[in-house]
């Protein structure tokens, strides 16, 4: 991959005139950089579709990746599968997040695996090995686990969790 980014960065960098100014973007098969107007590049993630990441912000219609760059500090997606990465949102329909740091998270349904969350918002939540400080649900299931403040409105079910605060919310 390095041969190639070598290739078109001469290619880039040499250029003049008319071909310098198209020169807009280098596709490096899974990365797809954007030279012109701001920063952005594109990911192609697993075959699944692309995702684009500007400014911090990763959005896509499938995202699955493992360990973000420190760049990305927000990843929004309808499928969002994150592993061993540390983020401030996830926001996403189906978000599964295993060994991730978080502040917050919202999607209508959330699964979490030996993970670190500030706030939480979901219609369905499965919990296992993590800690939250709150968390805002409709249907809940929670395993050691720890909780600050768990507020549901259906349903929940813990086991070998603790909750400091509990409320139904109406």
């Amino acid at each position: 991959m390095a041969e190639k980014f070598d290739k078109y960065y001469e290619y880039f960098s040499k250029s003049s005139g008319r071909t310098a100014m198209k020169a807009k973007s280098i596709n490096l098969g899974i990365i797809k950089i954007n030279l012109g107007g701001g920063s952005s590049i594109e990911l192609s993630i697993r075959g699944r579709g692309r995702a684009s990441l500007t400014s911090g912000i990763m959005e896509g219609e499938n995202i699955s990746a493992e360990g973000l760059p420190s760049g990305v500090r927000v990843v929004k997606g309808k499928h969002v599968s994150i592993r061993n990465s540390s983020l401030d949102v996830v926001e996403g329909d189906e978000v599964t997040l295993t060994n991730v740091n978080v502040k917050k998270v919202v999607g209508r349904r959330v699964t979490i695996v030996n993970s670190d969350v500030e706030s939480v918002e979901a219609e369905e939540a499965k919990f296992v090995n993590t800690d939250a400080v709150k968390v805002t649900v409709t249907r809940g299931e929670f395993v050691n686990s720890n909780i600050d403040t768990l507020e549901y409105r259906e349903s929940y079910r813990i086991v070998n969790t603790v909750v400091s605060n509990l409320r139904k919310i109406e």
